[in-house]
């Protein structure tokens, strides 16, 4: 079962007519909001549970099936090195569809988002840092461009049976 991420709250940015808004989400709340690229659907997996696939790093939780397929779920906190903390009720959220669509582990649910102005101030974001690109003040506080195309190719090479939890 599933349900669209959507926030009634994104009108709430002083009514500014001109925001744009996008769909964000946030892996974990130490983490910036990451805004997916526009076009991309973003789905909240409801009681979705990975299963989990033996010898793979600990940021890789497992497999969720949605409609029939299998997509793998990623834990981007734990790969920007990440404990729990403040992890009450994570949920699985797939992105994107097709043969390009996989889940994340999110530790605040996915927002429609009023982007509000370009800025220059930037979160650190660690380990994610090389895969974020312009940063956002939105109605939800900072936000930045994840480019998941371009993570799903860094961590496909590091899926190789390392290390494990």
């Amino acid at each position: 079962m599933s349900t669209s991420a959507t926030d009634d709250r994104a009108g709430d940015a002083g009514g500014a007519s001109q925001a744009a808004t996008r769909i964000g989400f946030r892996p974990h709340p130490r983490l910036p909001w990451l805004l997916a690229a526009p076009g991309v659907p973003l789905q909240v997996l409801i009681e979705a549970a990975p299963v989990r696939v033996p010898n793979t790093p600990a940021w890789f939780r497992g497999v969720v099936s949605q409609r029939g397929n299998l997509l793998p779920v990623f834990d981007l906190a734990r790969w920007a090195g990440l404990d729990d903390t403040g992890m009450e009720r994570p949920q699985i959220v797939s992105v994107g569809q097709g043969a390009q669509a996989c889940a994340v582990v999110c530790g605040i649910a996915p927002s429609l988002i009023a982007v509000i102005a370009e800025t220059d101030r930037v979160e650190a974001a660690g380990a994610l840092s090389p895969f974020l690109g312009l940063a956002y003040a939105t109605s939800r506080g900072m936000a930045r461009e994840f480019d998941i195309a371009r993570w799903l190719a860094t961590a496909a090479s590091r899926i190789d049976g390392g290390a494990t939890a």
